[in-house]
């Protein structure tokens, strides 16, 4: 029977034009199956142009939504086949000229 997982990955960072990315590995120990998610807070996003890569595939859709000043969590689809065994990376690029701030990133899969 498969059940569910998780990994919490501090990923405090203000992106700006001299800091547009930030790259931070994680580990999963089973063999992930079927899609995941994964749940970003951000501030001061003004633009949906940024995207959220993991093991170097991007993301599909808007990865993070503008909003009005403040927190706000935002969950992005994840791909069959795209989370694997072992290290993984995700990596988010600010792709617009806005400036803005994440906190946390939580993935979740089922194994």
């Amino acid at each position: 029977m498969a059940r569910s997982d998780f990994n919490w990955i501090p990923f405090n960072h203000t992106f700006t034009e001299d800091a547009p990315q930030l790259t931070v590995e994680f580990p999963i120990e089973g063999t992930p199956i079927d899609d995941g998610y994964l749940l970003i807070t951000a501030h001061n996003v003004t633009h949906q142009d940024h995207q959220i890569f993991i093991n170097n595939q991007e993301l599909s859709g808007f990865d993070i939504a503008m909003h009005s000043s403040g927190w706000q969590t935002w969950m992005d689809r994840i791909p069959a086949g795209v989370l694997q065994s072992g290290t993984n990376s995700i990596m988010v690029v600010r792709a617009a000229d806005d400036d803005f701030t994440t906190k946390d990133i939580v993935v979740h899969w089922r194994e």
